[in-house]
């Protein structure tokens, strides 16, 4: 567990305080193992079972964190981009979860299994950035268009009159948002000022129950994947209705720099399903689904643009035409509204 982070101030004493309460908060953690008896054994890749696999296969293991399941939207897609890849692959996600950190670490080991990548893994889904383009070799085609910018927040319900009279960045920062360890969004909200603590992917629902932070920011098209895990944990979670926060933003597919057949089997994959329609289809019936309509309720909110450091330099070589989110209309304050994200044609279909 780490020190609260503070922009660019350190509180020792807050810190201090922090980490006792967190600490005992370890000492009960939850229990996710229903999660894992989600997953069918036919859609994990154990390391052994990727040592076996024959020449001339590509393995594709993807790393899952807490919750992920063979339903997630990034697996669906992964598993259509090397459908229509014309190379032949073996398929599967890691037996174990994996933090992202941990993550990253095996696949810029470069082995396919060892001891620095014990679980085999070959491909992950992450935040783009700078330094995790340095160490990784990214596929930098947005895996939803740019819809991860766009985030909205787990709460607990205590909070909402508090989060309802947010209306700008300057209320925002007022907040203490959630993230976790590593996560590439952290920097992003340093930058801008906000108060973020960081915790471990398995403490971060407990510490929203207990209301010690107030919002934990989740991409719109992450949060109908994590209803089964908040649901465990109190009818008291629930999603605040009333800000989405915006920053340019790309989830892209990263390999081990040394893994360029996996990562162009990947991109021409990508580009085939974008070019035939399908991504879009995918999209519309995994991502902006009756469930995110009914609880996102995108045409009341009101929207909060931050930049993003990272940007430039590491988005800037996305083709235009890959974007859905316009940003360049939120960054020059064009739309401030949900509703006015309604009319951008590749999100209409995220509002009822």
């Amino acid at each position: 567990m780490s020190l609260p982070r503070f922009g660019s101030q350190t509180l020792a004493s807050v810190g201090i305080s922090l980490l006792v309460v967190v600490a005992a908060f370890l000492a009960i953690r939850p229990k996710f193992s229903e999660g894992r008896l989600r997953l069918d054994n036919k859609h994990l890749l154990t390391p052994i079972e990727v040592q076996a696999i024959p020449d001339g296969v590509l393995p594709v293991v993807l790393g899952r964190d807490l919750g992920d399941t063979e339903r997630e939207f990034k697996t669906q897609l992964l598993r259509l981009i090397m459908e229509r890849s014309g190379v032949d692959f073996d398929f599967g996600l890691t037996a174990e979860d994996l933090s992202q950190d941990a993550a990253i670490d095996a696949l810029a080991s470069g082995q396919l299994v060892g001891d620095k990548n014990p679980h085999a893994i070959t491909i992950g889904a992450y935040g783009a950035g700078r330094a995790l383009n340095r160490r990784l070799r990214a596929i930098p085609i947005p895996i939803t268009g740019g819809v991860l910018g766009l985030r909205v927040g787990w709460t607990h319900d205590k909070r909402l009159p508090k989060l309802a009279s947010v209306d700008n960045l300057i209320d925002l920062r007022e907040l203490t948002l959630l993230q976790g360890h590593g996560w590439s969004e952290l920097d992003i909200f340093d930058a801008a000022g906000l108060r973020t603590f960081e915790t471990a992917g398995d403490n971060l629902f407990r510490l929203v129950d207990q209301q010690r932070v107030d919002l934990l920011l989740r991409g719109v098209a992450e949060i109908e994947g994590e209803q089964s895990v908040v649901s465990r944990f109190s009818d008291e979670l629930v999603l605040d209705p009333n800000v989405l926060v915006a920053y340019p933003f790309a989830g892209f597919f990263y390999v081990s720099p040394n893994n360029k057949k996996l990562a162009d089997a990947v991109a021409k994959g990508f580009e085939e399903i974008i070019r035939d329609g399908s991504y879009q289809q995918l999209l519309e019936s995994q991502v902006y689904t009756s469930w995110l309509r009914d609880r996102l309720k995108l045409k009341q909110r009101r929207v909060i643009f931050i930049p993003n450091p990272e940007a430039h330099g590491v988005l800037d070589v996305v083709s235009p035409q890959d974007w859905i989110v316009p940003w360049g209309l939120l960054a020059d304050g064009t739309v401030q509204t949900g509703e006015q994200l309604c009319i951008i044609p590749g999100l209409a279909a995220l509002c009822n």
